[in-house]
């Protein structure tokens, strides 16, 4: 008889175009769980913008979509109309086992069904990394709550080392190590990178360093005729955004500096193809996709020494990490990999081979059955 699993995440509406590390997780993993034996798979979703309850089918997969509710997240995941229509809905649902990736996953931590909830972030970090408003008032509050989400925890996954250490001292939670899973056709672009072509992905944000970014870049130009920065997300607020159109024009940067915006999977397969170096100085980050992708695809990395990144990348084998506030270390290691291509393929086909044994989706999916049959079998 068919193992049956309820997954709460956030799903897009098209399977094709996740959008953010979460949607796109979550996909490449429910994929890959519906092709294995003996497992029926179900994904939960919470939707504002919904007004009526939904059942849809997305191949193997069985999509439950719910209207979400109008309070403020912080309260709504622990006493509000979402979380009680959340509980009502998997209690009828009877799955064997419930697997969150989302925020609502830290008010379900006694819930009589086996629970396994999977850390992707923390809120209260992001808040003070992205500079945002009140953010020191709104992280304390975060904080608060997620402490004592994870405090009522039994089983939780961690997707990086760094998650496991900052939650070890909250819980007394059996804590489970498994990558994210990256989409199969990662592994499976045809890699032919333009020399000196370096890709950024993510919002242009304070957390996500983008100006740094160009201000490294600016210092390569000079050396390099044929470097180019390409940079793909859109904008969090319009005055950083705007900081950051000022570097690209005071640098005289405007033919090479690309500002994609926001781009589908298949435009970022496309984009990946011709990279020739991954760059991502963030100031805050658990296991970004996006590093999970360009390794797949064989692109060598750069990224920041803080929180989840230096358990993604083998300094010197896989990349390099950097201090994100030092333009002079990221602009020497720009220099470096901008320089070589024959240093880019031996770094890049070393972070592939890497990424197939961590990432690779059916590798994935199998460490997770494992640990859903281990949950239920114990409880």
């Amino acid at each position: 008889m068919a193992l049956k699993i309820a997954i709460f995440s956030r799903y897009p509406s098209d399977s094709r175009c996740p959008k953010g590390g979460v949607e796109s997780v979550t996909v490449v993993l429910v994929k890959a769980l519906a092709q294995l034996d003996d497992l029926d798979v179900h994904i939960i979703t919470l939707e504002q913008k919904r007004t009526k309850i939904s059942v849809e089918q997305d191949g193997d997969v069985t999509v439950h979509k719910l209207p979400g509710s109008r309070w403020p997240q912080i309260l709504d995941i622990f006493v509000g109309p979402g979380k009680k229509q959340l509980v009502s809905y998997i209690k009828d649902l009877k799955p064997d086992i419930l697997h969150t990736h989302e925020t609502y996953g830290l008010g379900l931590g006694t819930f009589s069904i086996p629970h396994v909830f999977t850390v992707h972030g923390f809120d209260h970090a992001n808040i003070i990394a992205d500079s945002a408003k009140f953010g020191w008032l709104r992280s304390k509050l975060w904080k608060r709550m997620e402490r004592r989400g994870l405090a009522a925890q039994k089983h939780i996954i961690s997707i990086t080392p760094y998650v496991r250490k900052m939650i070890e001292p909250l819980t007394g939670a059996n804590i489970y190590d498994i990558d994210n899973p990256v989409d199969e056709r990662f592994f499976n672009i045809k890699h032919q990178p333009e020399p000196g072509r370096i890709l950024c992905v993510g919002w242009i944000s304070e957390r996500k360093n983008t100006l740094g970014a160009v201000e490294a870049f600016a210092a390569v130009t000079g050396r390099y005729a044929q470097a180019q920065l390409v940079i793909a997300g859109e904008p969090k607020e319009a005055e950083y955004y705007n900081r950051v159109k000022r570097c690209i024009d005071n640098n005289r940067l405007g033919n090479r500096v690309e500002l994609l915006g926001h781009i589908n999977h298949t435009q970022l397969e496309q984009e990946l193809a011709r990279t020739s170096v991954f760059f991502l100085p963030s100031r805050q980050e658990n296991s970004p996709m996006a590093i999970a992708e360009a390794m797949a695809t064989g692109i060598p990395i750069i990224a920041s020494n803080r929180c989840g990144m230096p358990y993604m990348i083998s300094e010197g084998k896989t990349g390099f990490l950097i201090d994100p506030e030092s333009t002079d270390q990221i602009t020497q290691r720009l220099i470096q990999l901008v320089g070589s291509q024959q240093l880019c393929q031996q770094i890049g086909l070393a972070g592939r081979h890497m990424a197939l044994e961590r990432f690779h989706p059916n590798a994935v999916a199998l460490r997770t059955k494992a640990v859903y049959e281990k949950i239920c079998t114990s409880h």
